[in-house]
């Protein structure tokens, strides 16, 4: 640690020095221009940023947490614009993300975000910049995240632990609210829809040159209602949602912006429920409390080309669970409570207009407690991160950043000079990325990084027992039953291809805008952390699950996706947008492909005691995935009219389900999908919406109408899949002031 912060001061002495060599140079904005160096200077007035963003609304910060042109991004970044947020008509961020391609939703306790091919647990989840905390058996259920105040949602794919840390070994969803405009602006929204959540919202914002300020207001109440499958009933339970979101920002002075934020949500269900745990159905009578706070006080002060970030982030997040059931605990309740105080920094300098710098350091204090925590256990991280962002030409963007990481729960590796490239991974965790512009509309981008996870409090120290009805099992952290998990590891390699032309001459109309990507990724994971069955407990018979390392893993796909806009008139601007996309998706537990081919993996016969040899082409890779996954989205606009209509497609291929294994473990006690009737079946769910907007008002305020229908073909499979609930129409409304 000496050796370590002695670098640091070291560090923070070049960088002031080439700061204020920088400094001599001016405070002008340096213009976004494709034939010049591509990394915009940091703005330094409101005026300047507002200039910017509007007439770039491509730019993204999520890739090197710095603002670059998308296109021009060295870590690629997809965006969910709040173009597509309005006319999709989703009310929350899980509806909408499973629409875009190589997402995937996962749905056991709560709803998360796959990745390629990495569980929920993988991705960070960041609100403005900020994690959320509160995850459940790994999972961060963003049906809670409305999408009312989103300005767009920026996705990067792929290990980001380098900027991110340990919860970003999959990649990045970072939810951008926002901004206010110049002057009063408000909105108000309403929705009613079958067997879901009414929701009513309300936003108001204020900006100046001086100061901004914007409130959002979110209220969700759903009645309690029933489904029925195979001659059994599925009870929902009715819940209360309540959101505020309040952020204020001071620009005291040219080069000093000072803000503060607060977003608090509390959610009250109550009634009878069913919750599915790996296909155990458990049913009871009772209510679920949960809150969530989180605070943040920043600043960010600018001299000449350099700047200066500070942050202060705290965060509650609770939940309550009253049973009519006693459970194993001995009590009806069963409660959770975590706290979390983060402490950020970052200095960005340029060297010159072709080279930027970032470094900054964190520090986060984890707490968490209740009766599935009763020895209260706690975490605390230091990490220190670097990052070079290059423009040498016109053509060429990289960026090259690594992290330190130091976690109270493990000691880090020791560092071996005779095995300098390994002990140097294992310590710093590095990612290098590079985008190459080929022509004006053909791009290459490609990467290779590391990613690392440390186990999770519920991994490590969770003791937890479920006695609802129709379910009883134990799910206790590994520690307590007296042995280790080792940090995950990754290493991850991914290359694609862009074509981009949004003025492409196909003949005599207007020009037609064409997208077309093509991605190869792969990701080597080491000591990957999978739930598993470790035994029935003799006196109470009850099933003991667990958490194991696999020793490695693999997966790796394609992702091909392709958008259109096509005009359908000369003379206006009516045009028909069409977007498909398509992921090919292969896991595989190498160490049951190793044994497979050593012929040791197999089962026994239950009739005859014969052993079966497991083969490669039964085997199915690792639970829960799909090899097979697409998107369609169609979408006609008429803005002469105020008119959209759109119709989008999801299709799921079949993934095996562990609850559903027929013929035991293989290896090791390992299961593995290798059985027709061991895979939940492949579905597609259709959505579609339509809106129409009025001006009233005199033209300064409008009124938008939309209908729709979700899952229109009425797919269910409740056992398996509980929040895939069959058809649901809906109607809604907003006023803009």
């Amino acid at each position: 640690m000496i050796i370590l912060f002695s670098m640091i001061n070291r560090i923070a002495c070049i960088i002031v020095f080439f700061s204020l060599s920088l400094q001599v140079h001016g405070n002008e904005l340096i213009a976004i221009d494709t034939n010049k160096p591509r990394i915009p200077k940091i703005p330094i007035k409101k005026s300047d940023t507002v200039t910017v963003i509007k007439s770039k609304k491509n730019i993204v910060v999520t890739g090197t947490r710095n603002e670059v042109v998308q296109k021009d991004s060295p870590v690629r970044v997809e965006v969910i614009s709040n173009e597509q947020v309005h006319t999709s008509a989703m009310v929350n961020i899980g509806d909408l993300l499973k629409e875009q391609n190589g997402i995937a939703l996962s749905s056991n306790v709560r709803t998360g975000v796959q990745i390629m091919g990495l569980s929920a647990d993988y991705t960070q989840i960041l609100i403005d910049g900020q994690p959320m905390i509160g995850r459940v058996a790994g999972v961060l259920d963003l049906s809670r995240i409305s999408v009312g105040n989103i300005e767009r949602v920026e996705i990067v794919k792929g290990p980001m632990s380098s900027l991110y840390g340990s919860e970003a070994l999959a990649g990045v969803i970072n939810i951008i609210t926002k901004k206010p405009e110049i002057g009063f602006k408000g909105s108000l929204f309403g929705q009613i829809i079958q067997k879901g959540a009414q929701e009513y919202r309300a936003e108001l914002q204020y900006g100046s040159e001086k100061f901004d300020f914007s409130t959002f207001l979110n209220y969700k109440n759903s009645l309690p209602f029933t489904l029925e499958q195979s001659n059994k009933v599925y009870p929902y339970q009715g819940f209360t949602d309540y959101t505020v979101h309040t952020k204020m920002k001071w620009f005291a002075h040219n080069n000093l912006k000072i803000g503060a934020d607060f977003r608090g949500f509390l959610s009250d269900s109550k009634g009878k429920f069913v919750e599915s745990f790996f296909g155990q159905i458990a049913s009871n009578t009772g209510s679920v409390v949960q809150k969530d706070i989180g605070s943040t006080i920043s600043a960010e002060w600018t001299h000449g080309k350099a700047r200066l970030s500070a942050q202060v982030y705290a965060s509650s997040y609770g939940e309550r669970y009253n049973f009519d059931s006693i459970q194993g605990s001995g009590s009806s309740i069963d409660d959770m409570s975590r706290n979390l105080l983060r402490s950020y920094l970052q200095y960005d300098v340029f060297w010159s207009e072709k080279n930027r710098f970032t470094f900054g350091t964190e520090y986060t204090i984890d707490d968490i407690s209740g009766t599935r925590y009763p020895d209260k256990p706690s975490f605390r991280t230091f990490s220190g991160f670097m990052q070079w962002e290059g423009n040498p030409t016109s053509w060429i963007s990289y960026a090259l950043s690594a992290r330190y990481v130091q976690n109270s729960a493990y000691k880090n590796p020791e560092f071996s000079v005779s095995e300098f490239a390994k002990s140097l991974i294992n310590v710093i965790n590095p990612k290098y990325s590079l985008n190459i512009k080929v022509t004006e509309h053909i791009r290459l981008n490609s990467s290779i990084g590391t990613g690392f996870k440390v186990p999770d409090f519920r991994q490590l120290y969770v003791q937890f027992s479920n006695r609802l009805g129709g379910a009883g099992y134990d799910l206790i952290g590994s520690r307590r039953l007296g042995f280790d998990l080792q940090p995950e590891r990754s290493i991850a390699y991914d290359a694609g291809i862009i074509y981009d032309n949004q003025s492409l001459l196909l003949s005599d109309s207007k020009p037609v805008s064409v997208f077309f990507e093509c991605r190869y990724f792969m990701n080597q994971l080491s000591n990957l952390i999978e739930f598993y069955f470790v035994k029935s407990d003799p006196v109470s018979n009850q099933s003991i699950y667990s958490y194991r390392n696999i020793s490695r893993a693999l997966t790796s796909g394609i992702d091909i996706s392709t958008r259109w806009i096509l005009p359908l008139s000369k003379t206006d601007n009516q045009s028909l947008g069409i977007t498909l996309g398509y992921q090919y998706l292969d896991t595989k537990d190498l160490e049951v492909v190793d044994a497979i081919k050593k012929g040791i993996a197999g089962t026994v016969s239950a009739s005859n005691g014969t052993f079966k040899p497991l083969t490669e082409n039964e085997y199915g890779g690792l639970w829960f995935r799909s090899k097979h996954t697409g998107t369609i989205r169609l979408e006609y606009t008429n803005p002469e009219y105020d008119f959209s209509f759109n119709i989008r497609a999801q299709m799921i291929g079949r993934f095996g389900d562990e609850a559903l294994d027929n013929n035991g473990p293989v290896i090791s006690n390992r299961k593995v999908p290798d059985l027709d009737k061991e895979y939940i079946q492949g579905y597609t769910i259709i959505n579609a919406a339509m809106s129409k907007e009025f001006d009233i008002s005199d033209k300064q305020s409008t009124l938008m109408i939309s209908i729709g229908i979700n899952n229109a073909l009425n797919s269910m499979n409740l056992q398996s899949i509980p929040n895939m609930i069959g058809r649901q129409l809906f109607v809604n409304s907003s006023i803009r002031l």
